[in-house]
């Protein structure tokens, strides 16, 4: 959490290190800071083209780490043991059983969701859909959600935590994401 400009300045320093496009952003903020001194007055549109520019950019490449690390449905047929075909897949993410979102003709489920050694979905997998879908809807935003770094976690994410079978515990903490919006 940011408390103090020096705090915000360090996070902002180790931001833009790792993200050019946002140090690109800064720069050409700090070059357009002429406009007013009212800190409720319009942003000047060269600064708003360039965070424009960079949520863009930023959105296309989560969507991509996204989808490099999903299943299609043929995949998760192959998978999980307890379905025989594409319908048995339709059925699962129809009862809230899975998660997935479309791609073009392609429904992509998050990897997360499987425990590969048993060839099945992760033990209390639908529970945790179900408090996803109260605090995130869409699913690209679940899987967003569940694949984020924590710092509460040491650097791991709430699928981390449901691959190491706590699932009331990755509950608890999605339902608590809600108090913190």
């Amino acid at each position: 959490m940011v408390t103090t400009l020096a705090d915000a300045i360090r996070v902002l320093e180790k931001q833009t290190s790792e993200d050019p496009g946002l140090a690109e952003a800064v720069l050409f903020i700090a070059q357009d800071a002429e406009g007013t001194d009212d800190p409720f007055g319009d942003v000047p549109v060269g600064a708003l083209r360039a965070a424009r520019l960079v949520n863009e950019r930023r959105l296309r490449e989560r969507r991509e780490t996204a989808s490099a690390s999903a299943l299609d449905t043929a995949e998760v047929v192959a998978l999980l043991h307890s379905v025989n075909d594409r319908k048995g897949v339709d059925r699962r993410r129809r009862r809230g059983q899975l998660l997935a979102w479309r791609s073009g003709a392609h429904a992509l489920h998050p990897a997360w969701q499987f425990d590969k050694r048993r060839g099945e979905t992760r033990l209390g997998l639908p529970l945790v859909l179900n408090a996803l879908s109260q605090v995130a809807p869409d699913p690209r935003a679940a899987d967003a959600l569940m694949r984020a770094p924590r710092e509460d976690l040491g650097g791991r994410s709430l699928a981390d935590l449901l691959a190491s079978e706590r699932p009331e515990t990755v509950i608890r903490l999605i339902l608590a994401s809600v108090d913190q919006s």
